[in-house]
């Protein structure tokens, strides 16, 4: 299977890395050449199965499934161009755009499958939302992360609009070794303890056959305790639902 990336930026390079570092690597990768230097520096890490094409076309026409992992707005500048194959899949990227979008953009290609990855591909964890499910595009994305096949795209934009948190969840972690760091520990350490921590919990919220998340809150709380207390604290800030406006002014950029 020969794939192709059009668009070199820091997704394609997780992708990439995440697929070769894989137990069963692909045949051929070609990376379009736009980012000159991140293309020549995954082609000499991976030499051997990941190749630079001269033009986004050289990578078209050297690939079986095409990755497009281009600004939105930059879709109709690149794409117009391009001369796509009937049997090419095309796996697109693109924020705020639907696969109805897209269609006019890569005919004669009928197969179009939206994906939302995550940088965390490179390291084989995290989710990947995909519409609709495709067999070919799913086994590529199950060595690389949890794969959510969703039956609407809405719902896949949705989950897209999550992706929005990254940052703020960076900012609260930062904060908090920022405060242990105060406290006279190692940064170090006190980085790697709540890092695990938040991720410990996040397994368990995951495994939650039902979704329910409460009950775990819940759990924590002794009354009169600890974690009773810092959600006291926090909940007379304003709480975590400070969190929906800003999923709400996400969604309405990219709607």
């Amino acid at each position: 299977m020969r794939l192709g990336f059009v668009g070199t930026g820091n997704i394609t390079e997780a992708i990439v890395t995440g697929l070769c570092t894989a137990p069963t690597p692909p045949g051929a990768i070609w990376v379009s050449p736009r980012n000159k230097k991140k293309a020549d520096t995954l082609a000499s890490t991976y030499d051997g199965v990941v190749h630079v094409g001269e033009s986004n076309q050289a990578v078209l026409d050297n690939c079986d499934v095409v990755f497009l992992a281009i600004l939105p707005q930059q879709k109709e500048e690149i794409l117009t161009p391009l001369v796509f194959r009937e049997d090419h899949i095309v796996v697109h990227l693109l924020a705020g755009t639907t696969i109805p979008e897209m269609v006019p953009l890569v005919k004669p290609a009928g197969c179009i499958v939206r994906a939302v990855p995550l940088p965390c591909t490179a390291i084989h964890v995290g989710p990947i939302a995909v519409f609709p499910d495709h067999e070919v595009v799913s086994s590529l994305f199950d060595s690389l992360g949890t794969v959510i096949a969703l039956d609407q795209e809405s719902k896949l934009e949705t989950l897209a609009i999550i992706t929005a948190l990254l940052a703020p969840y960076y900012a609260m972690v930062e904060t908090v070794v920022n405060w242990g760091e105060t406290q006279g520990i190692d940064r170090k350490d006190v980085a790697t303890y709540t890092a695990s921590m938040f991720g410990a919990l996040s397994v368990i919220a995951e495994s939650q056959a039902d979704g329910d998340l409460t009950t775990l809150k819940n759990e924590c709380m002794t009354p009169g305790g600890l974690n009773a207390l810092a959600m006291k604290v926090i909940d007379s800030q304003g709480g975590f639902e400070n969190i929906i406006p800003a999923l709400e002014a996400v969604k309405d950029k990219v709607s």
